[in-house]
């Protein structure tokens, strides 16, 4: 909860006794209906449960577990169950581990999550059980973990829980057991310490080195990993794993210690053991920023290992602009990098032929590009055509190719504490300013048309209706751009020409009319 409806609702409960309280949570639960009381009466047992009041629960008849066992054999003859039957057992299991019962809620979380999680029994759900139970799958998994843990013996609990993880796998997100297991236990794990080794020991024994996703027990062996050795025990599991979330779980816990140093040459290793270049990348990136609160004098050449590295826009726009470089210096990097291997984006080079001078070579690029794809990290669109807008001259304030870089995003990664300069901001600190001479200006608007066109009718042609905005934008944009006074009834020829040949397509004509309304409209001058 937040805003003065919060602050007025947390005085309402403080201005309530505790037996007025009670009264008051009485008459909510009667309001609610079955699916929505059950969760609240679960979560109230769970709270009362946990709290420094020392209160449980009565366990349920002891008869319980002998009709869910027998239940449970019958849905699996049948190959289904009645979901709210489901429920009901289910409850009484998590009653049965709140209160202290916790060989009878192993017995029954046992018996009924394996065979609804491998599919044994249908629940009548179109994908995951937990559409049709009301009954918290997540706390359910929780409560059966922890049974198995106090209920085996130190010997052989490590390979109980992890079948009993195994055997619920698919019904809840499981980030690390033994937190599950602390969060139910109130903090308190018995023979924690004994057991650590012993889980890691288990986990180790099935890891795989090399992949590129990790799997359940890979996240849940770094968590134990990271408990008993620290960063200096993801660092020998990162070497021996080559797993990226490994890697970047050892960077992270460097970084969140504040060890900068070793976290520079974590970041570095790491970008070189890794085999993806997404992962490459971000390693490279961290390394950079590593240098920059280091304030090492290299941090020129890290910002350029990071988009030699991992070729992207932002890596490449930060290494441009990066130790304040002069105007000549900055065109003397967008020239250097024209002749490197990694440039081979179309939307890379287009950016560093603006930034060197050369039109020409980046009207070609835009106008030789395919219509679709524009999304693409690797397109050149989204960077060439709001930039050729720019340079032809500045819009008012509310123009129409004034919004192009809102509808044609550029590519970024998320890298908040890297500030990543735009394509415009570049395009300034190179000293390529808004306005240019007619010839060119005719030639980056023929591009831009082009371009316009073609992707107007790919995206038609396709029926990628949720683009047609974008492309009508593109196509108003022009006929801003070009020179002398248009209306909506008197377009340039090309336009009508279009606008005539979509004619079929009334979704986009809707768009295009409204696209060029915005863009014709006259600033007032009063």
């Amino acid at each position: 909860m937040s805003g003065e409806r919060a602050t007025t609702l947390v005085e309402a409960l403080a201005a309530l006794s505790a037996e007025e309280l009670r009264d008051f949570v009485g008459d909510a639960l009667d309001r609610l209906d079955d699916g929505p009381r059950a969760d609240l009466e679960d979560l109230l047992l769970q709270r009362a449960a946990r709290s420094a009041s020392g209160w449980k629960p009565a366990a349920p008849p002891s008869t319980f577990v002998e009709e869910a066992t027998a239940f449970v054999a019958a849905a699996r003859r049948d190959g289904q169950a009645e979901p709210s039957e489901v429920d009901h057992y289910l409850r009484q299991a998590l009653t049965a581990s709140l209160a202290g019962d916790l060989h009878a809620a192993r017995t029954v979380f046992a018996a009924l999550l394996g065979p609804i999680g491998n599919g044994d029994i249908t629940l009548g759900q179109a994908e995951t059980a937990d559409e049709v139970l009301s009954a918290n799958l997540h706390e359910c998994t929780r409560q059966f973990v922890t049974a198995v843990y106090v209920t085996t013996p130190l010997a052989e609990r490590a390979d109980a829980v992890l079948q009993a993880l195994d055997a619920a796998q698919g019904l809840a997100f499981v980030g690390d057991p033994l937190d599950e297991v602390a969060a139910s236990l109130g903090g308190d794990v018995p023979e924690f310490v004994d057991f650590l080794p012993r889980w890691i020991a288990r986990l180790e024994h099935d890891a795989r080195p090399g992949g590129e996703w990790e799997s359940p027990r890979e996240r849940w062996l770094r968590a134990a990993v990271l408990r008993r050795e620290g960063p200096w025990g993801l660092a020998r599991l990162a070497r021996a794993t080559r797993q990226p979330s490994v890697a970047h779980a050892w960077c992270e816990a460097l970084v969140a210690a504040g060890e900068w140093e070793q976290a520079l040459r974590a970041f570095e290793e790491c970008a070189a053991l890794v085999r993806d270049s997404a992962s490459r990348g971000d390693f490279l990136d961290g390394a950079a920023l590593c240098a920059r609160r280091l304030g090492t004098t290299d941090l020129v050449e890290k910002f350029e290992a990071a988009w030699l590295g991992a070729p992207s826009l932002p890596r490449l726009s930060r290494w441009l602009v990066s130790g304040a470089p002069s105007v000549a210096a900055v065109r003397d990097r967008a020239a250097s990098a024209l002749g490197k291997p990694p440039t081979r984006a179309p939307s890379l080079i287009g950016l560093l032929h603006l930034l060197t001078g050369e039109l020409s070579d980046a009207a070609r690029l835009l106008s030789e590009a395919p219509g679709l794809g524009w999304s693409g990290a690797e397109h050149p669109g989204p960077v060439l055509f709001p930039a050729f807008a720019w340079m032809l001259g500045d819009g008012p304030p509310g123009s129409l190719h004034e919004a192009l870089s809102s509808a044609l995003p550029v590519p970024t990664l998320s890298s908040p504490e890297l500030s990543t300069p735009t394509p415009r901001d570049l395009l300034q600190r190179a000293g390529v300013m808004s306005g240019c001479p007619d010839a060119d200006r005719r030639m980056l608007l023929e591009a831009m048309k082009t371009a316009a066109t073609r992707r107007t009718k790919d995206l038609l042609r396709e029926k990628r209706r949720g683009h047609y905005s974008q492309a009508a934008l593109l196509v108003a944009c022009c006929v801003a751009l070009e020179p002398g006074t248009r209306t909506t009834a008197a377009l340039p020829a090309w336009a009508e020409a279009l606008r005539t040949s979509t004619s079929r397509y009334p979704a986009f004509q809707r768009e295009l009319n409204e696209a060029l309304g915005k863009a014709l409209r006259r600033p007032s001058t009063d």
